[in-house]
């Protein structure tokens, strides 16, 4: 019941959102909104739907093309409207670049062959298209109130309307929603707030041991992250987590190798670990991110973790900035690194929450089997970086959705002194 009642605020937010699209629908014909009904999607059990503009998993109601498949989220509906497309149109400033290498243009970085024999394990670039701007400005909301499939620039076809379509019967957030309430209203309610926070000692400061200071705005109360031990999270403070989960807050966990066995997650021992274990048919390269040039490379897998530990200098002598991604797939993670697997799920804090397979807490365990789960990982992040962020192609995730709250520990970081003829 607990979690019913935290869930219900969201629910009633998505099931607004989704009264709001419906509505824009039917005045697009016409129509009252309650003689609408919006057609199910055609989807398999194991197939999910993402919208096209931002890759944020599909939950419910969205636009489609008939024509060419193209899907859109009610985010992404919402912001066309107002004029908005999510970061199809972002600008990037180059200056950073020129405070590792000065007088570099962005064009001389994007190279299809290699410089020299540190870059053979380039085999392939995917250089970045035009710039899309202008026909980003031709994609926007019809007068009439309808959304047309965007540009071939963009994905889709632009030359039929995005239909509003549903995964779920129509009515059932709404059903979910009065059986939430109907539950909530026959149980005392639950109380979350009027508690201190253990954050603050008894003279009403922040506790500096249990606490990190994360920015310096002035008349905030929101300048600390909390941030125990794995030893603190493992004496019991679920409930001092969830204070902090509920308001939506990241924590830290800090030491949370200190309770593991040492397992060595240098790249080069997962590579061997790997290599013991190695597939029939296998791909000598993978698809990695070429961080400072903006595309994709294929590269071969052994050289990757070797210019981990050593260093590689690509074009007009900038370093090469690669990251590799969820390597090997999770459908092969434990088979592959068995090991690892087990280690990475002792180091798991708030196992409650954090445990894909057993979290009495953890909504994912709570999903029918004939549901198409989120895959929870463990998933794998190498990259390579600077210790000075250049303001461009650093080694970093873009802001993003997740379809499910993510749990990152860092397992491993090497330092070295990366050697150009222009800068170490």
């Amino acid at each position: 019941m607990r979690i019913v009642h935290f869930l219900l605020p969201w629910l009633k937010q998505f099931h607004q959102e989704q009264m709001q699209e419906k509505s824009a629908e039917a005045a697009t014909k016409g129509i009252d909104a309650d003689k609408l009904e919006v057609p199910l999607t055609i989807c398999g059990k194991k197939e999910r739907i993402y919208c096209n503009n931002c890759r944020t998993s599909i939950v419910d109601f969205h636009r489609t093309c008939n024509k060419c498949n193209y899907d859109l989220c009610l985010q992404c509906c919402q912001e066309l409207r107002r004029g908005l497309v999510s970061g199809n149109d972002a600008k990037v400033d180059g200056g950073g670049k020129q405070d590792f290498l000065s007088g570099v243009s962005h064009d001389k970085i994007i190279s299809k062959g290699p410089s020299d024999g540190q870059n053979d394990m380039l085999i392939d670039s995917v250089v970045p298209g035009e710039n899309n701007t202008s026909s980003l400005r031709q994609w926007s909301v019809n007068k009439d109130g309808t959304i047309p499939c965007p540009p071939n620039a963009f994905g889709g076809c632009g030359s039929s309307l995005l239909e509003l379509k549903c995964l779920f019967k129509e009515k059932f957030i709404a059903e979910l929603l009065e059986k939430a309430n109907s539950a909530l209203n026959n149980e005392m309610e639950v109380k979350i707030e009027g508690s201190k926070c253990p954050c603050f000692t008894e003279s009403g400061d922040m506790d500096d041991g249990i606490s990190r200071k994360s920015s310096c705005r002035e008349n905030s109360c929101d300048n600390y992250i909390y941030c125990p031990t794995a030893t603190d999270v493992q004496n019991g403070s679920l409930d001092h987590f969830q204070e902090h989960w509920l308001k939506g807050e990241p924590v830290i966990v800090r030491d949370t190798l200190a309770l593991t066995s040492g397992l060595s997650w240098e790249p080069m021992v997962m590579w061997r670990a790997l290599r013991e274990k190695k597939e029939k048919v296998e791909r000598l390269s993978v698809l990695a991110l070429e961080c400072l040039g903006w595309c994709e490379v294929d590269v071969n897998i052994h050289m990757f973790f070797a210019g981990y530990s050593s260093g590689l200098v690509g074009p007009d002598d900038l370093p090469l900035l690669l990251k590799l991604k969820d390597w090997p797939p999770h459908s092969s993670f434990e088979e592959r690194l068995p090991r690892h697997g087990a280690e990475f799920m002792s180091a798991l804090p708030f196992r409650e929450y954090t445990d894909p397979k057993w979290g009495p807490l953890n909504l994912a365990v709570k999903l029918p089997d004939n549901v198409n789960k989120p895959d929870l990982g463990p998933k794998t992040y190498i990259a390579y970086g600077v210790s000075k962020e250049l303001g461009i192609g650093d080694s970093v995730t873009k802001l993003h959705c997740d379809m499910s709250d993510a749990v990152n520990i860092q397992f491993c970081v090497c330092f070295l002194a990366l050697i150009c003829n222009s800068q170490q």
